[in-house]
């Protein structure tokens, strides 16, 4: 190896890590520079295809050895040369710029030793990512650093030192700058040598992709003719820094992050972002920064943004309110209307618009989430004052006034929603000022002004007068389109490259000329804004006396070739002028918003699927004009959409007031679409126009009217109603979000706003230790049918058994189930308060029974309090079996952890369900809660754990011992996922809180984060202060104190209490705890008002309501002030075991219809049971509208039947059902009238259209629907022929069902399959019937009869089936479908996916004949005679065909169709043959015979179209309808015989 390789070896390793902080070297060894070469050319190739080189995979154990050798070689070099001095002899001698080695594997942070294994490394990060570690973990070889507070977590890098590292680099180009000019003359002198040396001169030069390319060739291309090749194709070096890793990656200094190690993905998933670390250590509620957008949402408003905001929110609730108010003066409402939430609440109950109080409260409220950063728990129990006031000012002193609460804790969310809107529209504002004065040339040289002082002053009217975004927008596309080239020069200032540049408005009509020609128009756009909101503020110009088409004649040329042309471009520029001007977008969207309507119709697939009254886009399947008003407090929208999205519907908004549709004939619905959207654009056009006509009268004038009007109606038309269209879809859709998300919300907070289960023995706030059994639907094949649990009362299983049953036998004689003893033995060893039963299956019911008997009996011997009740187990089927679960139980199986759950939702619901996180929305929370933005709801919808949390509070300690209660610490006030994850990493492992100080004094939350959420964390044991073990605010202990010290009388005297030698035994609150314990009826006996009196006057704060709230707090410490628990009624326990909701999918009123099995028969009753698991009752009177006298004579065990719900008993958890045809039909819907149910559609629905697709319907179904039957047979399955297709396309060959026929109540069906995708339909005719309804007492088919179905199955399908086998093992038999010369081409690709249509099966039979015809050409021309082969028959299925070429020179293909009989096959009419051999040799016969008359005559031979439908007959396919075959021909066929 030469000394120069050596040395840059040398120079490349050494900068890599300086002195003794190695990096991991990523360079193979050198073995000879061949070597070398080969290895760097593989690496930069690798490189180029974005590979990523990993040396663990290729180095071995005799590599690792030479590897240490080399660096030990190296360092000795490194003794001799430092750092610098190899790089300044590299570069200056050999002009080789200094580059950094390029890491392949993750490098040690500095003062780190390297290690050969880069798992180590993985690992170390992978523990900084751990969720239970501390924050602060580092690598185990390190000592532990001291972390800055802003960064708790020590995730990211040291600014220091990577300053340092810069200032380094500063340094070093600044000294190459200065040297530059010694340095070239230093490498011509290099080069000089080096070519002494024996190495070309031009080896340096010729580098690069070309060089590479050519390297073989170098040797014979002189300079100038390499110049030249670099000259015409460049060097390849022109993208060399694409290929080159970033600088922060070359950087051997750099340390290591978690973004250069892990994916975002995974960064996020942990929180482990910057991001996230911000959101961490910054003094902002989290969830307020979660909603942020940008700087702009969590900024400080001013005062003035601050009234300016409470302006904005007041229009936008007195608009919201007024149409609210106008929807629930409505008399009809629709079950869209009510929406199955008849507890909805109404906002702002007591908004009064002209009281001051009001709108102060409003006020206030703002400023305290807009300045002050509080959250709504917050505000709504610590700054009650602000929105809680007396109803008068009372005469009387110290008497308590009746007050009025202006605002709820919905309300303040409203607020909360209603101030990011307006921070959003701030935003917007800031934007469009920032660029009117960036046009202005603002802060530059006047110079530089771009926008005229008109349309400056222009804009900065129409910005003041904004009153949302829309408006804005509309401002910022008006300056967009006139300044296009300054804004995309800017871009392209920004961006750095060149851009295609787009023409702006101004500078398209300049260049084809068009600016000078509407100028004559006599008005300008901004001056028919002007017009629409100030009226007749400018009047039209009417001096030309020219007809337009004669104007434009000057306008022709090289762009516009005809006046025609000209006046249509000037038209389009002052129709661009017109949609752009900011006034008019103002009218038409007011306009817009009062006059629009939505009409909707159905499309072709909705016409056949959207046809009964239970599916979801049934009530608006037909709407004409419905006011966009009339969606408001309903979810109708989000569901027309979805309707609309999935091809069912067509919606389109309307301003015209007129429906003009013919529901005769729905295919015209096109062209009245295409007409309203013409008569909605007029009737805009109408109320604009009048503002831009002339005064003037005569024909030039009128032109010019004319004109406009044409302009104007081609801007309202093509660009402001889309437009307006856009914005009133999206405002309908937020309308109906925020309806379904707050129905979301309420559900879930109803289920966790419920205490704990207990008994009425147990004190409030106590959690009961639950026993849970559970059973019905686990696997008892290891363990048992039933699991027995026992929780703590701190939520941690302390015994779990197992069993197989819990019945007590009241005989001696039989043994009680073996769980009884397990049970008793729980509850005689433990105090148990609750037994909760659970399941999965209905017959949880009868467990319920047993587990109630036993615990009864155990309570009359003891005289125990033991509740036993039904427990919801919603939660624990999302939670049993999740990471979660696994990972805090991962001894229990996940049996147990389900009822684990269980029983800790009984103890605290909110725990319960906050364990579960984003899987909250998997519950059942509204009907549409699936057709919204997931991400979107579920911020809405964990809002009502954020109240009910703050409702109860935390008890921060508990919650750092207890893991399935942290979760619940993210949804107190101020907090957030993050940063209680925060809390309770530095709180975990024995670091419990004193007090609530601790909170700031451990640096574990900022100032305004402690404000929020101080009050709602209780600390037990309240080491410091009794007061921290309450829902007091440590900004009220002052009080609590003062009001505790008057209601013993007495004074706080610290210096009589060090005279006397007393300790503050209680601390600071000694008295506060005194009267909690003994003496809190005291506190009834002080005049708070008088107190909040005298606060006013002396500190002018409002304090009354916290006065109440200490008070209330002090005598009653802790109380949950939720809803005490109530066991589950009947209706909620059937939803529970069997998912089936009364009045949903159960209802009474005769038109649920259900499937199910016949499990019991007997004389005069039987039992069905539904898939749901439940069991109906049918007696003998509900079987048939005829008489039945026995049960058996109609139905049979495994029988599947369909029915009608009559009653539904919850009792017993049953239903009656009802299987006459009368009911089935009513419920089906055949009896029904015309008209459908108001209550089932919508106030604008178009019922004349119903009635009419419904009597067309029954007009068709009379004709070609057969009759619901229901037949005694397991194979019997109420389908139709494409669904029994359906139901046996995944079937095995040769199964079939039995089904009704088409062709009347005497005939019965039977479907079976021949094959993949082919279906035989046997049509079976029912004889000797005992009536109408009845099944026959035996059966035809053709000529065959059979006694009963059984036998005809067994006699008549199968052995057609065992025919079908015989043909297939016949060496003659072919399949296109399963030819090997076709295995490239599958037919999914081929036909497409089969959709049972007569489309699908046109397409097979063509490949099918394609291919037949391909197999038998083939054949024939490889053995020079004529082929036959045998197929299954497409056309006709279950029978044969025989395809014939006489000779490989015959055009077309003879075709012969066989049936298959059970005995034998049929040929013609008298062909019958017993066996396949048989049937070909009797084709032949008749094939040689038919051609004998031919050969006499010579003449074409008729054909006849194998689809004729006779059989036996011949055809042709791809022959010429005329075609002679000569005497040679045949004789050579028959003399040579058939392939």
């Amino acid at each position: 190896m030469s000394d120069a390789s050596d040395l840059d070896e040398a120079q490349h390793t050494l900068s890599g890590n300086p002195s003794d902080e190695e990096s991991y070297d990523t360079r193979r060894p050198r073995y000879s520079s061949d070597e070398e070469e080969d290895d760097d050319e593989n690496d930069d190739e690798l490189r180029r295809d974005g590979f990523v080189v990993d040396d663990d995979e290729e180095e071995e154990q005799p590599r690792r050895k030479k590897k240490k050798k080399r660096r030990r070689h190296l360092e000795q070099s490194a003794e001799v040369f430092d750092e610098e001095d190899l790089a300044l002899v590299a570069e200056n001698t050999f002009g080789v710029r200094e580059q950094t080695p390029r890491l392949k594997r993750l490098k040690r942070g500095r003062g780190r030793r390297a290690s050969d294994d880069d798992d180590e490394l993985r690992a170390e990060l992978d523990d900084l990512m751990d969720t239970n570690e501390s924050p602060g973990a580092d690598y185990a070889d390190e000592p532990r650093r001291d972390v800055d507070r802003d960064d708790d977590l020590g995730l990211f890098g040291n600014e220091e030192s990577d300053a340092e590292v810069d200032d380094y680099r500063a340094a070093r180009r600044a000294e190459r700058r200065g040297h530059a000019n010694s340095r070239d003359e230093r490498l011509d002198t290099a080069y000089e040598e080096v070519r002494d040396n024996g190495v070309q001169a031009g080896a340096h030069e010729r580098t690069g992709a070309m060089a590479s390319f050519l390297a073989e060739g170098m040797d014979a291309i002189d300079d100038d003719t390499w110049m030249e090749l670099q000259d015409i194709f460049g060097s390849g070096e022109e993208y060399a820094f694409a290929m080159e890793a970033p600088l922060a990656d070359r950087d051997p200094s750099r340390e290591k992050t978690l973004a250069d190690v892990f994916e975002p993905a995974e960064l996020e998933a942990k929180m482990m972002t910057q991001r996230d670390e911000d959101i961490r250590t910054s003094d902002v509620p989290e969830r307020m920064q979660m909603r942020a957008t940008g700087a702009e949402s969590l900024r400080p408003l001013s005062e003035d943004e601050i009234e300016e905001e409470t302006t904005w929110v007041m229009r936008q609730l007195h608009s919201w309110l007024t149409r609210q108010e106008a929807r629930r003066g409505r008399e009809h409402k629709s079950e869209w209307d009510t929406d199955n939430t008849s507890d909805e609440p109404t906002l702002f109950q007591h908004a009064d618009f002209a009281n001051e109080r009001f709108l102060a409260a409003v006020l206030s409220v703002l400023k305290l989430l807009s300045q002050d950063f509080y959250e709504v728990p917050f505000i709504a129990r610590h700054r009650r004052e602000v929105f809680v006031t007396a109803e008068s000012e009372s005469d009387v002193h110290g008497e308590e006034p009746p007050t009025r609460e202006w605002l709820s804790i919905d309300d303040l969310w409203k607020l909360y929603d209603f101030d990011l809107q307006f921070r959003g529209l701030l935003a917007a504002r800031r934007h469009l000022q920032n660029m009117v004065r960036r046009l202005k040339g603002e802060g530059v040289d006047d110079s530089t002004r771009e926008i005229s002082h008109e349309d400056e002053a222009y804009a900065s009217e129409l910005i003041a007068s904004a009153s949302g975004v829309e408006d804005i927008m509309d401002v910022t596309e008006w300056l967009q389109a006139h300044y296009a080239d300054v804004i995309q020069k800017w871009s392209r200032e920004r961006a750095g490259m060149k851009r295609v540049q787009n023409l702006g408005l101004k500078e398209r009509a300049k260049r084809n000329g068009t600016d000078r020609f509407v100028e004559r128009f006599g008005i300008t756009a901004r001056q028919v804004g002007d017009n629409v909101s100030t009226p007749g503020r400018h009047t039209v110009d009417s001096n030309t006396s020219e007809m337009p088409l004669d104007a434009a004649r000057e306008l022709v040329g090289t762009e516009l070739v005809s006046p025609d042309i000209a006046l249509k471009a000037a038209k389009a520029t002052f129709s661009s002028m017109l949609e752009l001007d900011p006034q008019l977008r103002r009218f038409v969207r007011a306009y817009c918003d009062e006059h629009v309507c939505v009409v909707v119709r159905p499309t072709d697939k909705g016409l056949r699927e959207v046809t009964h009254d239970e599916h979801p886009a049934f009530a608006f399947k037909f709407l004409k004009q419905k006011p966009v008003a009339e969606f408001m407090g309903s979810a109708q929208f989000i569901e027309l959409e979805k309707a609309v999205h999935d091809g069912l519907l067509r919606m389109q908004l309307s301003l015209s007031g007129e429906y003009r549709f013919d529901n005769h004939d729905l295919r015209t619905d096109d062209a009245v679409f295409s007409e309203d959207r013409d008569r909605s654009a007029r009737a805009v056009t109408v109320q604009l126009d009048e503002h831009m006509r002339s005064s003037a009268s005569g024909d030039v004038a009128a032109a010019w009217d004319t004109v406009r009007s044409d302009a104007l109606f081609t801007a309202v038309r093509d660009h402001l109603l889309p437009q307006m269209w856009r914005e009133t879809v999206q405002k309908l859709h937020q309308q109906a979000f925020d309806y379904v998300a707050d129905a979301c919300r309420r559900s879930l907070e109803q289920r966790i706003d419920v205490q704990a289960a207990r008994t009425s023995s147990m004190r409030t706030g106590k959690k009961p230790r639950v026993a849970v059994v559970a059973g019905g639907g686990f696997d008892a094949s290891s363990r048992g049918a039933l699991r027995v649990v026992v929780v703590d009362e701190h939520g941690a299983c302390s015994e779990d058994f197992s069993a197989d049953s819990m019945r007590m036998q009241s005989s001696g004689a039989l043994a009680d189930g073996d769980g009884v003893a397990v049970l008793r033995g729980v509850l005689e060893r433990q105090r148990i308060d609750v037994v909760a039963v659970s399941g999965m299956a209905l017959q949880t019911r009868r467990l319920f029974d047993d587990v109630q008997s036993v615990v009864n009996e155990f309570c009359s011997h003891t005289g125990d309090d033991v509740l036993v009740t039904y427990a919801s187990d919603e939660v624990a089927r999302l939670w049993w079996d999740s990471d979660a679960a696994r990972a805090e139980l991962p001894q229990l199986r996940k049996e147990e952890r389900y009822c684990v759950c269980v029983a800790r939702t009984l103890q605290e619901p909110a725990a319960g369900y906050a364990t579960l996180g984003r899987d909250l929305l998997h519950l059942t929370l509204h009907k549409s809660q699936r057709s919204v933005d997931q991400s979107l709801l579920f911020i809405v919808v964990e809002r009502a754990l954020v109240n009910v949390v703050s409702k109860i509070g935390v008890d921060i300690n508990d919650l750092a011992q207890h893991v399935h209660k942290q979760p619940m610490l993210q949804y107190v006030s101020g907090l957030g996922s993050r940063k209680a994850h925060a809390i309770l990493s530095r709180i975990s492992g024995g670091h419990d809180l004193e007090s609530r100080s601790d909170l700031i004094v451990r640096r574990l939350c900022t100032r305004t984060v402690f404000v929020n959420c101080a009050s709602f964390l209780r600390v037990n044991p309240p080491v410091m202060d009794v007061l921290d073990d309450t829902r007091i605010h440590p900004e009220d202990y002052d009080l609590a104190r003062k009001m505790a010290l008057d209601a013993l009388d007495i004074e706080d005297d610290v210096e009589d209490d060090n005279r006397r030698g007393r300790k503050r035994a209680d601390g600071p609150s000694r008295y506060v705890a005194e009267v909690m314990r003994r003496s809190p009826e005291k506190l009834d006996e002080l005049d708070l008002v008088k107190y909040a009196e005298e606060l006013k006057r002396l500190l002018d704060v409002h304090k009354l309501e916290t006065l109440k709230a200490i008070k209330h707090e002090l005598q009653h410490p802790n109380e949950d002030p939720r809803g005490e628990f109530v066991p589950p009624d009947d209706a909620h326990v059937l939803r529970m075991l069997t998912g089936e909701v009364v009045g949903e999918s159960l209802k009474e009123d005769g038109s649920t219809m259900v499937s199910g099995t016949i499990i019991r028969v007997q004389p005069r009753f039987a039992i069905a049971r539904l898939d749901s698991g439940l069991e109906g009752f049918i007696g003998v009177a509900n079987i048939a509208d005829y008489r039945v006298e026995e049960a058996s004579d109609e139905l049979a065990p495994g029988q599947a039947i369909v029915a009608v719900v009559k009653r539904i008993d919850l009792e017993k958890m049953s239903l009656d059902l009802s299987m006459r045809k009368s009911d089935i039909d009513t419920a089906c819907g055949r009896a029904r009238d015309l008209v459908p149910d108001p209550a089932h559609v919508d106030p604008y629905f178009d019922t004349d259209a119903e009635a009419v697709l419904r009597e067309r319907a029954r007009a068709v179904q009379k004709k070609t629907t057969a009759r619901m039957r229901s037949i005694p047979h397991p194979l019997f399955k109420p389908l139709n022929g494409r669904e029994a297709e359906q139901y046996l396309a995944t079937r095995p060959r040769g199964d079939c069902v039995i089904r009704p026929s088409s062709r009347g109540m005497d005939h019965i069906a039977i479907t079976w399959k021949v094959g993949d995708n082919l279906f035989q339909h046997i049509d079976v005719r029912e004889e000797n019937k005992p009536h109408e309804n009845a099944l026959g007492l035996s059966f035809t088919v053709g000529d065959l009869s059979y006694s009963d179905l059984d036998e005809l199955i067994a006699l008549h399908v199968d052995p057609i089936m065992r025919k079908l086998d015989e043909v297939k093992r016949n060496p003659k038999f072919y399949d296109p479908e399963t030819d090997p010369l076709y295995v490239s081409e599958p037919l999914s690709d081929v036909l497409g996916p089969n959709d049972y249509s007569q489309e699908f099966r046109d397409r097979r039979l063509s490949l099918w004949e394609k291919r037949v015809t391909r197999h038998l050409d083939t054949l024939a021309q490889s053995t020079g005679r004529g082929a036959y082969c045998v197929s299954l028959s497409l056309a006709k299925p279950g029978s044969l065909v025989l395809s014939f070429k006489p000779t490989p020179d015959y055009r077309g293909i003879i075709k012969w169709t066989a049936r298959v009989e059970p005995n034998e096959y049929k040929l013609g009419e008298r062909g019958r043959y017993p066996n396949i051999s048989g049937l070909i040799n009797g084709f032949k016969m008749m094939q040689t015979k038919n051609a004998k008359p031919r050969e006499k005559s010579r003449e074409p031979r008729e054909e006849r179209s194998g689809r004729s439908g006779r059989w036996g007959g011949t055809s042709s396919w791809n022959a010429p309808q005329s075609q002679s075959q000569s005497q040679s021909q045949w004789n050579s066929t028959s003399s040579r015989g058939w392939n």
